[in-house]
């Protein structure tokens, strides 16, 4: 199976389980709590999921006014039963 989404990885757990909190309360359902691929960073750390690029502008924007540390955006697909993670530009 192919798929492809994006996941938002923060400073802490606590801003990614907060930002999804703020998210939901407007009303985005765009959004899903994931735990963090290992291979990206170690520990009990949990990211925010998202399908579309395009929702990345929304997630800043409230991650900014809540002052959640955004670290990093991976680009995750996996195409012909081989998984990639890209860090993408943010």
């Amino acid at each position: 199976m192919d798929y492809r989404h994006y996941i938002c990885v923060f400073k802490s757990k606590n801003m990614a389980v907060y930002t999804l909190t703020i998210l939901e309360r407007l009303g985005h359902k765009n959004f899903q709590l994931v735990s963090t691929p290992c291979g990206i960073k170690a520990g009990c750390s949990y990211s925010i999921k998202f399908s579309n690029i395009k929702y990345l502008n929304i997630l800043r924007k409230e991650a900014m006014k809540i002052g959640a540390e955004i670290e990093n955006i991976y680009l995750i697909e996996r195409k012909s039963g081989k998984k990639s993670m890209e860090k993408v530009i943010i």
